[in-house]
C-alpha cells in the first residue's frame, strides 16, 4: 500500500512538470507584449517625392516626439529588392518604425487630447510625408526580450 502512494505521488509529480510549463506558455498575441512596441508604416515613394524629404518628414516627426519629452524613436528605412544576383540598386519600399518603450506608454499616447499646437505640428510633419511617399501598409510590431 505504501508503495502505491509513493508511485502515486511520483506519479502526479512527473506529470505536473510536464503539464505546468505548458500551462504557462508565453502568449505571443500583441496585448501580451512585454518589450518595446512600434508602428511600422510602409510606403512607396511617389514619382514627384525624394529621398531626402522623406528624411526631412523624419526629422520633424522625432522633433515632433522630442518637444514632448517622450522617449519615442522614429526610425526611417529603405527597402531594396533581392534576388540570386544579390541586392537590386532600386527602392522597393520606405519605411517609418516608431517605437515605444512600451504597450503601455503607446496606449497612453495614442489616448491623449491633442492641443491645437500638437494638431498643427502632426500635420505638419505628415502633410510632408504625402508629399514624398504614399502609405500602403501598417502594421503593430512587439520587439522581444
Amino acid at each position: 500500500m505504501k508503495i502505491h502512494r509513493i508511485l502515486l505521488f511520483l506519479g502526479l509529480f512527473l506529470t505536473s512538470l510536464t503539464v505546468f510549463p505548458m500551462h504557462h506558455e508565453n502568449s505571443y498575441q500583441f496585448s501580451d507584449c512585454q518589450g518595446e512596441v512600434g508602428n511600422l508604416y510602409i510606403s512607396n515613394m511617389l514619382e514627384t517625392g525624394s529621398v531626402s524629404g522623406f528624411k526631412q518628414a523624419v526629422k520633424q516627426h522625432q522633433e515632433f516626439y522630442n518637444s514632448r519629452d517622450l522617449n519615442v524613436r522614429v526610425i526611417p528605412g529603405i527597402q531594396y529588392e533581392r534576388n540570386d544576383q544579390g541586392t537590386i540598386e532600386e527602392i522597393h519600399s520606405l519605411t517609418t518604425m516608431v517605437i515605444f518603450p512600451s504597450k503601455e506608454d503607446r496606449e497612453e499616447w495614442r489616448n491623449r487630447d491633442f492641443t491645437e499646437k500638437d494638431q498643427k505640428e502632426f500635420d505638419a510633419f505628415v502633410t510632408l510625408y504625402n508629399k514624398n511617399n504614399k502609405v500602403e501598409d501598417t502594421k503593430s510590431v512587439c520587439f522581444l526580450n
